[in-house]
């Protein structure tokens, strides 16, 4: 069990390593096994390291965080069609402006983010460790929940 869960988590890893940072949403095709898979594989081996493990640790919480990013083609396509808008919309700080495309963006992205959120929390149960001792999952040093 625990050679296909590095197999399926080894697979995942180069996914990761070859998307360009700053996605919002990616199409689930992108995935090299299905999203469970990926879960479970990731929670087996999280609950076998041991505490010395932590940079091993750090790096299967952060991808089992990220795995939330990857949603249906559709999704993932409304999302890239808001972003533009979204990007307005933050540098004018005036959320009158937004389109319906910005609006339904918006609302993938907040789903992914309370999914991201949820997720971690679970990695982190499963880690044994608690989730202020969590690695920072996103860019200058946010957590998932205080990404919105």
């Amino acid at each position: 069990m625990l050679s296909i869960a590095t197999r399926i988590l080894r697979d995942y890893g180069r996914v990761l390593a070859a998307l360009e940072p700053g996605c919002c949403a990616l199409p689930r095709a992108l995935l090299p096994h299905s999203k469970d898979s990926i879960r479970h594989a990731s929670l087996t081996v999280l609950k076998r390291l041991s505490p010395q493990e932590r940079d091993l640790r750090d790096a299967l919480i952060r991808g089992l965080v990220f795995l939330e990013q990857f949603v249906e083609a559709d999704e993932a396509a409304i999302v890239a069609r808001g972003q533009a808008q979204l990007d307005a919309v933050a540098a004018a700080r005036d959320p009158r402006d937004c389109s319906p495309e910005a609006l339904a963006a918006l609302r993938v992205i907040n789903r992914i983010k309370l999914a991201m959120e949820k997720t971690l929390h679970e990695a982190c149960a499963a880690a044994h460790i608690a989730v202020d001792e969590a690695p920072q999952v996103l860019p200058g040093g946010q957590r998932a929940a205080h990404a919105a």
